[in-house]
Formats: C-alpha cells, structure tokens, sequence
C-alpha cells in the first residue's frame, strides 16, 4: 500500500491496524489524527467491502473515544473529505471552545505548526491509541 504523496508528507505514523494506518497530522494546533483504509486505490468509502468498511469504521470510533477520552475536548470532528487528496482517508480531530478556529473546520486554515520532531504534547495520545490496539 502506498500513502499519497501529501498524505505522506503531512503526517506521521502512530500504528497499525487489521483494517487501516493510523497517522497523526503534522500540526500541533490540534490534536488530529488520519486513518487510511490498508487497500490500494480506494477513493470512497463505498468502495471498501462490507467487512472492510466496518473494520475501518470501527477503528475510526476507537480512535474517535480514545481522542476523546484522552484529551478530554469538547468535540471530536470526524470528517472523510476527498476534494485535495483523493485516496479514502478519515480525519479525526479533537475541538475546544478557544483552539484557534472554534467553531469553524480546521481546513484550510493558517499555516500549519509542525511538531518540529517534539511530539511530548501528543505523546500521551499517541501512546493511548497505540495501547489501544494491542
């Protein structure tokens, strides 16, 4: 399986699963993480079989409780957008009353603050979602 080339650049790998990778987006503005189904060239949902699409959207509402739990937000956005990079790919973002676009979406928005390889702010959620699935 390949990544796309913007979904590669952008984020970094937290796991793996049976149905998806499990990457945090390189922006420390939220915590947000992308899921990608494990399939070559799948661009919609509905292209994924029953089995596979219900691996993967089981994996999104862990991750989605776990991003929750674990950062304790107000919100928990889930979105699958396909209008920049085609290949199926959920985002999962946590939200709070005063981040720096409430209650607007996060695309699109500002320039991105990359963790600059210092990922202590994220560590304890990286390492839940990861605990998560062993």
């Amino acid at each position: 399986m390949s990544l796309h080339p913007r979904l590669e650049a952008d984020t970094l790998t937290i796991c793996e699963t049976n149905f998806a990778y499990v990457r945090l987006m390189n922006d420390s503005r939220w915590p947000w993480v992308i899921l990608i189904p494990k399939q070559s060239d799948v661009e919609e949902l509905h292209d994924l079989t029953h089995t596979q699409r219900e691996g993967f959207m089981a994996d999104v509402n862990q991750v989605s409780r776990v991003v929750h739990v674990t950062t304790q937000c107000q919100s928990v956005n889930v979105a699958m957008l396909g209008n920049v990079v085609s290949q199926l790919h959920c985002h999962v973002v946590a939200r709070n009353p005063g981040d720096p676009n409430w209650p607007a979406p996060v695309w699109g928005f500002e320039s991105t603050v990359s963790y600059d390889n210092n990922l202590t702010s994220v560590q304890n959620l990286i390492s839940a979602i990861q605990k998560s699935f062993s």
